[in-house]
């Protein structure tokens, strides 16, 4: 038999053993957690001084859009909250590597089950679908007013609008389930209702769902594609005056490696984009392109050197300019005004055939007296052409068009 005191000399052996095998784990669990806040530390540090080094970026081309720069201080913009908004935004748009951390980021989500990722839905078949935009009430309203106005002002033009419905309206069914999305056929009603009758309206909604099944929007960029301007294009050119314009054209795909806006935005790389041109069949219109900010001129409304670059949209045009003049050898003296944003980019190669001039302004780049162009270059149509999202936040056409003053000839 075991003696009392063998057995009790056991027992305290065992629970010096245990004792010591947990201080070792309380002074390894020490050294880890202090190394782990001293690595967490160097992190923040170096993160710190590399975002002080790094010059700031003002443009970034993966999501082809202005960052934000640091904010002016006041007491004004202090007291109101906008210094401390625009500190926010300055923080988010500067961070070193911020599109690395945008795709770690929907990993993550992605792991979790989240189908949203920095404003885009992921949705079916690849596609990237941006949020439509809550509508800035008196932005809409001003700028309604200010085409009201101008209609009012040249009442011998011919004035036309369409504003394009986007991806997230058009393809609802490849959205994730349960995907709270503002309904945009509310809203172009809404604008078509306050325009007066020197306006004609299209709501293009229609026209496009019923290709729905087609590529009408990209994948991973927030433009339509060259085939849904198309069915825009004969879905408006009535307004426009354009009866029965033929529908057959020569299709060249120009790339197959577009990855654009809303891949960049998500993080989301999975799928690449075609883009297409659109050729008119047996036109024997000829013309060529004036960039009035380069003062260049092209024979080409596409831009080969863009497809080499991040954003191959620009193909279309080289991208946004103020002021872009298109000279036609059509003797019809039709002069098309085109107030645009980024859609109208690809949409204009199905306009060449009808007009003898087109002038597209971008009212976020153009700061000239567009009264001018009005007179100057005897315009007879106007159309309008953006896409909602743009629209329902803008606040430049409106100052485009109540500067407008008439000139004389």
């Amino acid at each position: 038999m075991i003696d009392s005191d063998t057995e009790a000399s056991g027992k305290e052996t065992i629970e010096t053993r245990r004792r010591a095998t947990q201080k070792k784990r309380a002074l390894l669990q020490k050294r880890l957690s202090i190394l782990t806040g001293m690595t967490l530390l160097v992190v923040v540090l170096l993160t710190v001084i590399i975002n002080l080094v790094v010059p700031d970026k003002s443009f970034s081309v993966n999501e082809n859009r202005n960052l934000a720069e640091w904010p002016k201080f006041s007491v004004q913009s202090l007291l109101d909250g906008s210094y401390t908004t625009g500190l926010q935004s300055y923080v988010s748009d500067q961070f070193f590597g911020r599109d690395g951390w945008i795709t770690f980021k929907l990993k993550q989500d992605r792991i979790k089950g989240v189908q949203e990722s920095n404003g885009v839905y992921l949705g079916k078949d690849g596609y990237l679908m941006e949020k439509p935009a809550e509508p800035d009430n008196s932005a809409v309203q001003k700028s309604i007013d200010a085409i009201n106005s101008f209609a009012e002002k040249y009442n011998s033009v011919h004035m036309h609008m369409t504003v394009v419905p986007n991806a997230a309206c058009v393809l609802s069914d490849k959205l994730p389930k349960n995907a709270p999305v503002r309904d945009q056929k509310a809203d172009l009603a809404n604008i078509k209702a306050h325009l007066n009758q020197q306006v004609s309206f299209t709501d293009v909604t229609s026209a496009l769902s019923a290709h729905k099944k087609e590529n009408i929007y990209y994948h991973t960029d927030h433009h339509w594609t060259s085939l849904g301007a198309s069915y825009a294009f004969h879905a408006t050119a009535g307004g426009l005056g354009i009866q029965n314009p033929p529908k057959k054209c020569d299709i060249y795909t120009v790339t197959n490696r577009f990855e654009g806006t809303m891949a960049s935005k998500s993080g989301c790389y999975d799928y690449q984009d075609s883009i297409e041109v659109y050729i008119p069949k047996n036109s024997e219109n000829s013309y060529y392109v004036t960039y009035e900010d380069s003062h260049k001129k092209s024979a080409s409304l596409y831009q080969s050197a863009a497809l080499k670059a991040k954003d191959k949209y620009t193909v279309f045009l080289g991208g946004n300019h103020p002021l872009v003049t298109i000279h036609t050898t059509n003797n019809n003296r039709k002069c098309l005004l085109l107030f645009k944003d980024s859609y109208a980019n690809c949409f204009v190669q199905f306009l060449t055939p009808y007009y003898e001039e087109i002038i597209l302004v971008d009212p976020r780049y153009y700061y000239e007296n567009v009264g001018k162009i009005m007179s100057g270059e005897n315009v007879t149509d106007v159309l309008f052409l953006y896409n909602l999202n743009t629209f329902a936040a803008d606040t430049d056409l409106a100052d485009v068009l109540s500067s407008a003053k008439i000139t004389a000839k």
